[in-house]
């Protein structure tokens, strides 16, 4: 059984562009995977921070696609670029790539969101303007993904407007 577990955290970045990564988030993962990460392009305007588990899931993945498709390389190679491999230091900081940081828009606030190993990184203005809704709002989204609209291998919208 896994130790993942799920959190939010609004963070600052140091002026020398380190990020203290959030003692409870770190106590979220398991021991030996609290240390090392992989810094990559994210799904959407954000920055992934994986795991060592997570990001061997998604490189597993990856390589069990056929190089020799034109979309599969692009895919790889678009995803593979700027992937760096971060160690905390001593105060459980990290440098994320400032290529990365100037393409998503990182400055000063960001926001953490922890999945399973897997560690979104926003800009924290483009977070909450995608994300913030009222509780109306909520539940009809509630109501939509209870109705099955956006379960896997259904028909129906596949992502948020």
């Amino acid at each position: 059984m896994s130790n993942f577990d799920y959190g939010y955290w609004e963070v600052s970045i140091e002026r020398s562009g380190r990020v203290k990564l959030p003692a409870a988030l770190l106590r979220a993962l398991p021991e030996d995977e609290r240390k090392a990460f992989y810094v990559t392009h994210g799904f959407g305007e954000h920055i992934m921070l994986w795991s060592d588990k997570a990001y061997g899931e998604q490189m597993a993945y990856l390589n069990s696609l056929d190089r020799n498709l034109t979309i599969v390389k692009q895919y790889r190679n678009a995803f593979l670029r700027n992937t760096a491999y971060l160690e905390c230091d001593v105060q459980d900081r990290i440098v994320i790539p400032k290529p990365l940081m100037e393409q998503y828009g990182i400055q000063k606030e960001i926001v953490l969101l922890l999945d399973n190993g897997r560690i979104e990184i926003w800009n924290c203005g483009k977070y909450h303007e995608r994300f913030d809704m009222t509780p109306e709002e909520l539940e009809k989204l509630n109501e939509q993904i209870h109705l099955g609209q956006y379960q896997t291998g259904k028909e129906g919208p596949n992502e948020l407007s």
